[in-house]
C-alpha cells in the first residue's frame, strides 16, 4: 500500500509512543507523537465512551496539525468492583480529582487489588483506537483486551503506564511490564493484525 508521509500518535506520553511506533510504520516511516510537533492546547475529553473520546482528540489533533492523527483512548472495567465504582474511561480520576500521577494511580489500584481473593482478579480494558485525517474523514475500531490483576505489583515500571505493574494480559498471565520483548512483538503483531489493519482503506483514500 501507499505510505502516508507522517502519522501523528495523539499522546505525550512516551510509552505509548514508543509502543505504538512499531506498529504504525505499517503506515509511515515517519511517526511522531505530540511532543514532537509544535501543538498548543489540547481538546476535553467529554466522552463517555472510549470511542468517543478516541475520536475527540484524533480530530482535534488532526485540524491542529494538518495531519493523519491516530488515537486510542481505554476503559477499564473490572469483575471485583459494583458497576457504581468501575473506573470506566476516569481510570485516573482518583476521589474526585482528574489526571493524578503514576506513583498516586499505582498506589490506589494496588490497595484495591491486594483486597481481593487471588481468583478474582480480573477484568478487561475495552480500547478504541481512532485515525483521524486532515479532509475530517474517521474510523474508529475497538477491542476488549482480557487481563489480570497481580498483588504485590511488579517493580518494574513504565513511565506513563503505571496500571502494567498490577495488570497484565491472560494471555501471559504476569504484569504488563515484566513482557519479554518477544511477547511484546506477539502482542503488536496480533494488535495490527485484528485491528489496525483496518485502516488501510481510509488511508488510501486519502492520499
Amino acid at each position: 500500500m501507499r505510505e502516508i508521509e507522517q502519522l501523528v500518535i495523539a499522546t505525550r506520553n512516551p510509552s505509548k509512543v514508543e509502543y505504538y511506533r512499531d506498529i504504525l510504520t505499517q503506515f509511515s516511516a515517519s511517526v511522531v507523537g505530540l511532543n514532537d510537533l509544535d501543538v498548543v492546547g489540547k481538546p476535553t475529553e467529554t466522552g463517555e465512551t472510549a470511542e468517543q473520546n478516541a475520536e475527540i482528540k484524533a480530530k482535534f489533533y488532526s485540524q491542529k496539525t494538518a495531519l493523519p492523527v491516530f488515537c486510542e483512548d481505554e476503559a477499564l472495567q473490572v469483575d471485583f468492583l459494583t458497576k457504581e465504582e468501575q473506573p470506566g474511561v476516569h481510570v485516573r480520576r482518583i476521589n474526585g480529582v482528574d489526571e493524578v500521577d503514576d506513583d498516586k494511580l499505582l498506589e490506589h489500584w494496588e490497595e484495591i487489588v491486594a483486597r481481593v481473593p487471588e481468583d478474582k482478579r480480573t477484568g478487561r480494558w475495552h480500547i478504541a483506537y481512532c485515525l483521524a485525517m486532515p479532509d475530517g474523514k474517521t474510523k474508529t475500531v475497538s477491542r476488549n483486551h482480557e487481563v489480570l490483576f497481580f498483588s504485590p505489583s511488579s517493580k518494574v515500571r513504565l513511565p506513563g503506564w503505571p496500571m502494567s505493574s498490577l495488570e497484565g494480559s491472560v494471555r501471559f498471565g504476569k504484569p504488563s511490564s515484566e513482557q519479554t520483548p518477544e511477547e511484546k512483538d506477539l502482542s503488536k503483531k496480533l494488535l495490527a493484525e485484528e485491528i489496525l489493519v483496518q485502516f488501510r482503506e481510509l488511508i488510501e483514500e486519502s492520499i
